[in-house]
């Protein structure tokens, strides 16, 4: 039963994370900043933290597998990118102690990491054109702000969950 609570709270997130991206789109202009929430990759790295590794690589590759159907262009990336960051943070978590200020940062630290792994796919794929400059400023800084913020109202919930 905990199993499915696990991945129906996950499947939650991931809607959540997708009527988030649909409700705020911003323009500047011509210039569009881009907010990308990843309340599913913070769910997995957290579970992968609480709950061990083991349950939190069959979850993402469940959650990834769905996200890729439902909004992925290019299939697999969020699939390897959930399973790469998942568990690269495990290892990483296995050196840092486990209090909230660092599990805060690695959290943010794979959602940049995530970001910049499919920038660099849909780059070498030839279907964005890379600007280093307005990649950092209008996507990389407004992503950080918005996952800081759910991250911060995600926690607390998810921490009396774990």
């Amino acid at each position: 039963m905990r199993a499915l609570s696990y991945f129906l709270i996950g499947l939650l997130l991931f809607y959540i994370d997708v009527a988030i991206s649909l409700v705020i789109p911003m323009h500047i202009g011509h210039t569009s900043i881009i907010f990308v929430p990843h309340l599913t990759l913070m769910y997995l790295v957290m579970i992968c933290i609480y709950r061990g590794l083991n349950v939190a690589l069959i979850l993402s590759i469940v959650l990834g597998i769905i996200t890729d159907v439902t909004i992925g262009t290019i299939y697999g990336i969020y699939l390897f990118g959930y399973l790469l960051l998942v568990v690269l943070f495990d290892q990483l978590f296995k050196v840092f102690y486990r209090d909230k200020s660092m599990l805060f940062v690695l959290v943010l630290l794979s959602t940049l990491c995530f970001e910049i792994f499919s920038a660099i796919i849909y780059g070498v794929l030839g279907l964005i054109d890379f600007n280093i400059i307005s990649f950092i400023f209008f996507r990389i800084v407004p992503t950080l702000i918005i996952n800081l913020i759910l991250l911060i109202i995600l926690f607390p919930i998810l921490h009396k969950f774990f």
